[in-house]
């Protein structure tokens, strides 16, 4: 009877210990509340904020306007990897967040004339998420791009890129690098990309690939004081991640949340002229069900709705790229 007695307070100090470290781990996970403006933000310097604000920072101060909610997430999720909107503290899907900054981007390059899109014929690759794509996505760059985050990160693996192949066209003892070479897929850009902003990143400000690209973003932001940098007193300050605070002078003087739904409206433009119906109605697209008419077309290339194969040549890139980096949720 003793003995029975004992493993019940055994199993109940067990469970006891077991409940308070997970809802340690959840507590560590979550955003701090939104500051209540008429504490905090007293203590905000009122500055001005330095230079524009592309397409990427407005997704990024702005992100629950063009991300959906995150579904539940696993116990062994990595608590830095997961995405907030500032304004509620709403937890975002992640890598809708990092596609929605790269989509939103390259738009934006787009329509103002400094980069270019094909497609090209390629081999199944067989690996996850579309195995039997029959083509790819390649980019080439007409002129420099304007400052800011994405835009220069895409602007130093492009030279990283034609600096590679002016070599080999050199040792070939090639007149400058081939025409063919001036295009640069769409996965290997973003790769090099992705170099180029961890090399700048700290150990705590690095993550996964969804968490580098929303978080490079809001480092850049933060220079260009567009949001306010927190507080960092303690050590526990730099394990717990916070989230900047926007500058309030910059949301006012630059009329920031008008500028996202004129990006709103304007994705949703871009989409309805160069995207098919399908997959502007469904609001889970490329995750969901995509066209096998799309992944291997019978028709040619370029009559392939430009829209889905931008978009569903990110979504490719980077689930590809997540697949081959440490996985907390993997336990890896």
């Amino acid at each position: 009877m003793v003995q029975v007695v004992i493993a019940l307070v055994l199993g109940i100090v067990g469970l006891w210990a077991f409940w308070s470290l997970l809802r340690l781990l959840q507590g560590l996970s979550k955003p701090r509340p939104v500051a209540d403006p008429k504490t905090d933000q007293q203590d905000i310097e009122p500055v001005e904020p330095e230079g524009e604000i592309a397409n990427d920072g407005l997704v990024y101060m702005f992100a629950g306007k063009f991300v959906k909610p995150a579904t539940r997430r696993a116990l062994g999720s990595i608590p830095r990897d997961r995405a907030f909107d500032l304004a509620s503290g709403t937890e975002l899907d992640p890598r809708g967040f990092a596609q929605e900054i790269v989509y939103a981007m390259l738009i934006q390059l787009y329509e103002n004339g400094c980069i270019k899109f094909r497609l090209v014929p390629r081999d199944a690759s067989f690996m996850p998420p579309f195995p039997h794509k029959a083509w790819e996505l390649r980019v080439r760059q007409l002129q420099s791009f304007p400052s800011s985050p994405i835009c220069d990160s895409l602007n130093i693996a492009f030279e990283m890129i034609y600096k590679k192949r002016a070599k080999k066209a050199e040792a070939a003892s090639k007149d400058g690098i081939p025409e063919d070479d001036l295009w640069v897929s769409l996965d290997d850009l973003l790769e090099n990309a992705l170099k180029a902003m961890r090399q700048e990143m700290s150990f705590w400000e690095r993550g996964c690939i969804y968490s580098d690209l929303r978080n490079y973003v809001g480092i850049g932001l933060t220079a260009q004081r567009y949001l306010v940098a927190p507080r960092q007193d303690t050590w526990l300050d730099r394990v717990r991640r916070k989230p900047p605070t926007p500058n309030p002078v910059a949301m006012e003087s630059q009329n920031l949340e008008a500028k996202a739904e004129a990006l709103l409206k304007r994705i949703n433009t871009f989409r309805a002229r160069f995207g098919s119906a399908a997959a502007c109605e469904d609001p889970d697209w490329p995750a969901g069900d995509v066209d096998p008419g799309l992944l291997q077309p019978q028709c040619p290339l370029e009559d392939l709705p430009l829209d889905d194969c931008l978009r569903v040549s990110i979504y490719e890139t980077l689930i590809a790229i997540r697949q081959l980096e440490p996985s907390g949720e993997a336990g890896i």
